[in-house]
């Protein structure tokens, strides 16, 4: 999609010389007011005279304003498409009202809901609820392309928080190159793919470092729940549930064109560099639980995995990548993994594979030592070494072992979990992991405490009131059984049973607190840009007492 030129703006502070007096004065950050009830024309952007669109109180503010959206039970929505911030600033939800909807129906042609400008680094998202796009909810833009002036990005430092995307034309949120250290935390996303099924991600990061999603809710995405690819370092997936998606959970890197990767940085064409992905429960994937493609350095720690890869692949699964079959390509096999204290309970016994094509002379999903130990895999697993020299075909744990030296200390055992991922009482994987130093807290943010228990669940150690905002939910049981009692174990929902969510475009009521940055509406001036600093106040009072101000 093509970046429209920037609106330009100008940021000067006030100087004031006089009498050796020298203050500068830095622009003031103001609030604007949109409502459904305001007007474009005669509104003034006030709590008081609001506007009645995003984009007309967006045009109106500058660099550091906040745009704050009445959200009144009975008329929250705003249809609007191409809703973009160009400069710095923040749009949230009025506190104290649910959420306002930003709504852009799927069939208005090459339009995303809301996109964010290189120029609008730093800006924030919060408490929102967003729908539609032709072809994502959210889209963070980029400046980028191979071979361009390393000064060029994408939007970086941006925050997306407590945030409700569904029923999108394509992905939830995209994310492009250089478009580095968004941070996404409790948001919920589902029903991706509205428009178009066949790519429709719920999180799709394309060569942006720092990423860090977590405390979220990604179901029912039309293919895969969340992946970061193109050479995106660093990024750091956590305390998330994700379920019922058509392809694969969670993809530490995947398969992308040669265009989109830094070759400064990344030669070689990994996919991924330094991810990890810990403390997340995967569930009721179409294809691998948690994939890693072409990755360097991956850790993959402390995760439950319930019944992926009901199409195909495995809850652990080192894929290869094609990269468009371009003669320049680099398709690297996963190199240096490490996998510890993950907790695969599988109806299918797809527990782990390594995969080998011999197209293009023959790729491999890894290369050397799979480094996977202190797992705990359910009776029945099966694991495969497509490798060529392999003798793990079909194999047990005690052949996998010996023909990959690999799970030296992992465990295998009727392992279970409660509707909600976590551990009954006298479960097997209790104290049966190790301690590691990137792991700390659990699924919960609870502390763990050593030996580390298998999963994402520290047996415990889970708070009575978990970390779930605005609409993100726990894992619910199959319809029709109690979430407190029903444990979920291998074989418990036959394959291709329906989702055990039903989507709902209206957060659930939770106990926890929303998150604002609004003031109470006692506070806020009753104009915005009102405000004059006390040093331009002392300012005009001495020229007005010398006579230089009538």
């Amino acid at each position: 999609m093509a970046i429209a030129p920037l609106r330009p703006r100008s940021l000067f502070p006030i100087l004031l010389l006089s009498a050796g007096l020298c203050v500068s004065v830095p622009a003031l950050s103001a609030e604007y007011f949109v409502s459904t009830s305001g007007n474009d024309s005669s509104g003034t952007g006030t709590l008081q005279n609001p506007y009645r669109t995003v984009k007309r109180a967006i045009s109106a503010g500058r660099a550091g304003d906040t745009i704050t959206l009445r959200a009144p039970a009975n008329n929250r929505t705003y249809n609007e498409c191409d809703v973009r911030l160009r400069q710095k600033m923040t749009l949230q939800t009025y506190a104290g009202e649910g959420k306002a909807r930003i709504h852009c129906a799927i069939t208005t042609p090459e339009t995303v809901t809301i996109q964010i400008d290189p120029a609008a680094s730093g800006s924030r998202l919060s408490n929102l609820e967003i729908s539609g796009g032709y072809y994502y909810g959210i889209m963070l833009q980029t400046n980028w392309y191979q071979g361009g002036p390393a000064t060029d990005t994408g939007a970086t430092d941006v925050v997306l928080e407590d945030l409700l995307i569904h029923s999108t034309g394509r992905d939830g949120i995209k994310i492009t190159p250089k478009s580095n250290r968004a941070t996404i935390r409790r948001v919920e996303i589902h029903t991706t793919g509205a428009r178009d099924n066949s790519n429709a991600d719920g999180i799709d990061n394309v060569n942006a470092d720092g990423m860090l999603v977590e405390d979220s809710y990604i179901h029912d995405t039309a293919t895969t729940g969340m992946y970061f690819k193109g050479g995106a370092r660093d990024v750091v997936v956590q305390r998330n549930r994700v379920e019922n998606t058509g392809d694969a959970g969670i993809l530490v890197g995947f398969d992308t064109s040669v265009e989109f990767f830094d070759l400064s940085a990344n030669p070689q064409y990994y996919e991924s560099i330094r991810g990890i992905v810990r403390n997340n429960v995967v569930r009721n994937t179409g294809y691998s639980g948690i994939g890693m493609y072409a990755s360097k350095d991956a850790i993959v720690a402390n995760n439950t995995i319930i019944n992926a890869g009901r199409l195909g692949h495995s809850a652990l699964y080192f894929g290869v990548t094609f990269q468009d079959w371009d003669p320049k390509a680099g398709r690297p096999a996963n190199t240096n993994p490490t996998l510890r204290n993950n907790l695969v309970i599988q109806d299918n016994n797809r527990c782990v594979e390594i995969r080998y094509s011999s197209e293009l002379g023959g790729l491999s999903g890894l290369s050397g030592s799979p480094n996977s130990n202190w797992n705990g895999f359910n009776n029945g697993c099966v694991f495969r070494d497509g490798r060529p020299g392999s003798t793990v075909t079909a194999g047990t744990l005690a052949q996998w072992r010996s023909g990959t030296g690999a799970d030296a200390n992992s465990k295998q055992a009727a392992f279970s979990v409660d509707a909600t991922g976590h551990l009954p009482a006298g479960s097997p994987a209790i104290d049966a992991g190790t301690t590691l130093a990137q792991v700390t807290d659990d699924i919960d943010g609870q502390a763990r405490s050593a030996p580390f228990d298998l999963g994402a669940d520290e047996y415990g150690q889970q708070s009575t009131a978990p970390i779930r905002v605005n609409g993100v939910q726990p894992l619910v049981p199959v319809r029709g059984t109690s979430a407190a009692s029903t444990p979920v174990t291998a074989g418990s929902l036959p394959s291709g049973s329906a989702s055990a969510v039903v989507p709902s475009s209206t957060p659930a009521t939770t106990t926890a607190p929303s998150v604002s940055t609004a003031k109470p509406a006692t506070t806020r001036p009753a104009a915005a840009r009102q405000y004059t600093p006390p040093a331009v106040r002392a300012w005009r009072w001495l020229l007005a007492w010398v006579g230089w101000l009538n």
